[in-house]
């Protein structure tokens, strides 16, 4: 994969998977009245299972996956597939082979948040700050951040993707001082819109360590994975020793074959760090599908564990809620929550059926298995639980008024204050107008016709669930939800954010540039070769000629340093040492572009030069000026990392 398109993809990785509404439509199928699934056949289970997980990876190149099944508490399917280490020949055990679990850690910080809430150490409603001694929380807003903010994804802050993750041999800050270093921008206020947050969850957990006294690593051995039973489970990075041998490798597909790669480190542990086999989460989903009891434990009180199921905050009518810890992925017909979780190099899932007693995890150790548990549980549900054939009613709506649905949205997930900010801009949702009606182009690129349900909400007949819209009469739509996505809303993208206004400074300074460093060397020699006669007009003076040409330098320079340094995930590890040379460019070039500012007073007073070559250096100072103002925007003039 290149630069550019990995480079592109870079904020997709990070979207994790949830699902669909919990609606308040009343022609919503309930789940709880389908037909329950039939399980009893597991051998017909079990080829079905196979068939789509190895179309799966054969279709996305992976090299191994691992899958458990409960239902009504058996354990129905366990099973391994492919290789955790290619070069050994070891194959997938689902009971020792450990694959890395990402976001679904999450769900054990909030259980472990939970714990402490019980014990009366820790309050959903507090303000967090009068929990942290180092640092605080800025008071931007009159609502404080709070522990349910955290767990619904709602406190406000801007995504932080610089040092997300870190390299095997790279230092691992303590959890405290990466806070002290770096605090997420608060952007909105708290409980007021939901925006995916890996440092609001690192919080929490940070919370639990003041709370308990112990690391967070030993924290969930003592008190949720010993007690379990889960003995091939740890947040420990790397692995302890005794667990190295039965980790899986990731995998990326590169030139034809299988390349291992290293173990990625989840500096905020309780966000994404865990590691896990299939026999273990499979004990742990009968936990939670029985309000965490496993055998005779216990990880929370009954009434204490369904509020992880309660509603925080709802986008729109038919969306689904966030809710606290799980993320809610309900189809129209059938109620699912659970969570997804993604690093580079391992994609994973688990959902919880909860009316059905039913549960499923998988877990894929390849790169470019962004898309492989989506594919499996969408096959899952195609078999077992069958959406109804008939869509909701739909309405009919004018052209006119369908037109202000078009546009680009962003994700309100999206980084503000680094230089990473312009990944925000990508990957956006589109929402184009034919005379068929409007579709949405989704993240995955994949384009979806759009139902009109009611005057902003619309069903998507593929997946089964809706896409709502927050519109004022008379004004186009500013906000887009999608039933599948409760933890982040989607913005209009409007003004300066809108690419091809940047696209177009860009170019036309390319060219100023490219014209300046090249035509204007040649047209200098060859005038000296083939020029004998004396001229009526002359061209532009030596020194603002020689002032616009180290300017063009330092914006070639810039931009080749950017580009070549930009390699896809590489920026997320740590900052490479090419984008940090490249920003000294943008700071040196703003003084000579000022004194091109005074130059073309100067040349305009200067008889006899000709008026092209003026309004040319005209044209390239404002050029300078734009593409300045854009690093700005763009938080690229600066070391703003």
């Amino acid at each position: 994969m290149n630069k550019p398109i990995r480079f592109s993809c870079l904020f997709l990785l990070f979207l994790l998977w949830t699902g669909q509404s919990l609606s308040a439509n009343n022609d919503t199928v309930r789940a709880d009245t389908l037909p329950a699934p039939s399980f009893q056949d597991t051998l017909s289970l079990e080829a079905f299972m196979d068939g789509v997980i190895l179309a799966t990876m054969d279709e996305l190149k992976i090299a191994g996956a691992t899958i458990s099944l409960i239902h009504d508490g058996e354990l129905l399917l366990n099973k391994g597939y492919g290789y955790t280490n290619i070069g050994a020949g070891n194959k997938v055990d689902p009971d020792r082979s450990l694959f890395r679990l990402g976001s679904i850690s999450k769900l054990f910080t909030w259980i472990a948040v939970l714990q402490q809430v019980e014990q009366g150490n820790l309050s959903l409603d507090a303000d967090i700050n009068q929990y942290l001694t180092s640092f605080s929380i800025p008071e931007k807003y009159d609502e404080p951040v709070t522990l349910r903010s955290l767990m619904s994804h709602t406190p406000g802050f801007e995504d932080v993707l610089l040092h997300l993750f870190l390299r095997e041999e790279d230092p691992v800050p303590p959890l405290e001082e990466q806070f002290r270093k770096k605090l997420p921008r608060r952007i909105m206020p708290p409980l007021h819109e939901a925006a995916y947050s890996n440092h609001g969850t690192g919080l929490a957990q940070l919370l639990v360590e003041k709370a308990s006294g112990m690391p967070f690593e030993e924290y969930a051995e003592t008190h949720i994975f010993t007690p379990l039973g889960m003995n091939f489970s740890t947040f420990r990075q790397p692995v302890p020793d005794h667990l190295q041998p039965h980790l899986s490798t990731g995998y990326a597909w590169q030139e034809g074959r299988f390349r291992s790669r290293g173990f990625e480190v989840v500096p905020m542990t309780g966000a994404g760090g865990a590691s896990s086999t299939a026999s273990d989460m499979a004990i742990f989903m009968d936990a939670l599908l029985n309000q965490t009891r496993h055998d005779t434990i216990n990880l929370l009180d009954s009434a204490t564990y369904a509020i992880m199921q309660e509603p925080v905050l709802q986008h729109a009518d038919y969306m689904n809620p966030a809710l606290h810890g799980f993320i809610d992925s309900s189809r129209r017909h059938i109620r699912i929550i659970g969570h997804g979780g993604n690093t580079f190099l391992f994609h994973s899932l688990l959902a919880l059926f909860p009316e059905h007693n039913t549960a499923l995890f998988m877990s894929f150790n390849g790169e470019n298995a962004q898309k492989s548990y989506n594919n499996v549980l969408d096959h899952f549900l195609d078999r077992y639980f069958p959406a109804p054939q008939e869509p909701p009613a739909s309405i009919d709506l004018s052209p006119e008024y369908l037109a202000g649905f078009e546009g680009q949205y962003m994700s309100s997930r999206r980084p503000h204050s680094s230089l990473l900010k312009i990944i925000g801009s990508m990957n956006n949702l589109e929402v184009t107008s034919t005379g068929e009606g409007i579709h949405l182009r989704d993240m995955f690129g994949e384009t979806h016709q759009l139902i009109p349900v009611d005057s902003t909400t619309f069903f998507i007949n593929q997946r089964n669930t809706y896409v709502g819209f927050s519109r004022q009469d008379g004004e186009a739509a500013k906000k887009l939800y999608l039933g599948e996505y409760p933890i982040m809303a989607f913005n209009r993208v409007t003004g300066m954010y809108q690419m091809h206004y940047h696209l177009i400074i860009l170019v036309i300074t390319l060219l100023c540039v490219l014209y300046i460093l090249i035509v204007w060397p040649w047209l200098y020699f060859a005038r000296r070769q083939y020029d004998k006669k004396p001229r009526a007009l002359h061209n532009l003076p030596v020194f603002p000629k020689a002032i616009a040409w180290i300017t063009s330098l330092f914006f070639l320079l810039f931009y080749l340093l950017l580009f070549s340094s930009a390699g896809g995930e590489e920026i997320i590890f740590g900052i490479p040492s090419g984008i940090k040379f490249a920003l000294f460019f943008p700071i040196a070039a703003i003084p000579f572009t000022l004194i091109m500012i005074g130059s073309n007073i100067y040349i305009w007073k200067v008889p006899r030069t000709k008026n092209s070559s003026r309004l040319f250096y005209g044209l390239a100072t404002l050029a300078f000026l734009l593409s300045i103002w854009q690093f700005y925007f763009w938080n690229l003039l600066g070391w703003r990392f």
